[in-house]
This record gives C-alpha cells, sequence and structure tokens, in this order.
C-alpha cells in the first residue's frame, strides 16, 4: 500500500511538472520591443528657387516654364537679334535659347520672338555651368523706338561670363543672385506681335526669369 501511494504521488507530480513546462510562455514581456511609427512622409514639393532682375520691362504675356531634361543644366545660350535700323521699329532681342548638357544636347526656349538673327551661341568653359544673369534694357520712354531688352550676358561657375553681344540701347542693370546648382528652366515675358496698318511699336522680349536646378 505504501508502495502504490509512493507511485501514485511521484506520477501525479511528473503531471504536474509536465502541465507546468507546457503552459510557460516562449516569451515574456521584457523580449517585447516597443516600435514607433515612422514620420509621415510629406507629398509638398519645396518651392523652386527662381532668379530675376530688377531692370525688366512690362509688356506682353509670360510664356511657359521649359527646362532641361533631368539631371542636366544650362551651359550655353544663343539669341535672337533685330539689329538697330533706323526708321522702322526695332525689337532688339526676341528670344533666348538655352543648351542643355546632357547627352542630347537639348535646346529650348519658352515663347520664341518674331524677328531678328540668330546670333553665335555663347558657352561656360569646359566644366562650366550658367548660375546667374544680367539685362541691358532700354526703359519704355527713353527712346523714340521703344526696344525694352537689348541684351543678357551670364556669369558660370567656373567664373566666366558670357556675353552674346546683342544690340546696344539702354544700360546694364544689376545681376541676379546666383544659382549655385545651375540653371534649369526658364520662362520669358514677350510682347506679341502688332502688325498691321498704322504705327506700332513693338518691343518683343521685356523681361525674363530663370528656375535653379534642385
Amino acid at each position: 500500500m505504501l508502495k502504490l501511494n509512493c507511485f501514485l504521488l511521484l506520477a501525479l507530480a511528473i503531471a504536474v511538472n509536465c502541465q507546468i513546462e507546457t503552459t510557460t510562455p516562449l516569451w515574456t514581456s521584457s523580449s517585447i520591443i516597443p516600435t514607433t511609427p515612422p514620420p509621415p512622409t510629406s507629398t509638398t514639393r519645396p518651392p523652386r528657387q527662381v532668379i530675376t532682375v530688377t531692370n525688366g520691362e512690362k509688356e506682353g504675356q509670360w510664356g511657359p516654364l521649359e527646362r532641361c531634361p533631368g539631371g542636366s543644366r544650362a551651359v550655353s545660350y544663343q539669341t535672337q537679334n533685330e539689329l538697330a535700323t533706323p526708321r522702322f521699329d526695332d525689337t532688339a532681342l526676341n528670344t533666348i535659347v538655352l543648351f542643355c548638357n546632357d547627352e542630347l544636347v537639348t535646346n529650348f526656349t519658352s515663347t520664341p520672338g518674331f524677328s531678328g538673327d540668330f546670333l553665335a551661341v555663347k558657352t561656360c568653359g569646359f566644366g562650366g555651368y550658367m548660375t546667374s544673369f544680367q539685362l541691358r534694357v532700354s526703359p519704355a520712354g527713353t527712346e523714340a523706338d521703344n526696344t525694352a531688352v537689348n541684351d543678357i550676358r551670364f556669369r558660370c561657375s567656373n567664373g566666366d561670363e558670357i556675353n552674346g553681344i546683342g544690340n546696344t540701347d539702354g544700360t546694364w542693370g544689376d545681376y541676379s543672385d546666383v544659382c549655385e546648382n545651375g540653371i534649369c528652366g526658364m520662362e520669358t515675358l514677350l510682347q506679341p506681335y502688332a502688325g498691321g496698318i498704322g504705327h506700332y511699336d513693338n518691343t518683343a522680349l521685356n523681361d525674363v526669369r530663370f528656375t535653379c536646378c534642385k
């Protein structure tokens, strides 16, 4: 009888021990690592930086923003100028064309002008890119024939200054702020051509603004 009781006690102890082991969790609260949700991502694009000058004129409409292909920037430019012709309505600078440093050497303008010859392409020295600009402007009312923007020139990242050598009426204003990563986009303010019978004082390009690369 004593032996049977011992066996019963031993069996009961084993059963209790097994139950305790099988009900013990494999982890404890101390093994849980708290996590914090990632910060929300913003869907708002940062404002683009635009450089301007203060001596541009006001006539016309702003054309579309055109840009170099992604990752490239402007390294050269060309202008279309109607050179001075006595007794005729002159428009001076009509069109600005930018050339990008992508593989295709993409070139673009904003709104093209309507008169004049395209002058030689001007390029920053090896490795340089355009960073700021300056306008030569004849303000309205200072000449019998208003011409607005006469010429434009740029400074480059390598210290070069490139000048298209356009028309010579008016005076040079101050340089714009600097695009540290270069110029990527352009918008032009162009007065549309007004022709027909009668006297018209066309001015073509009145102002320009450039968008900086990010």
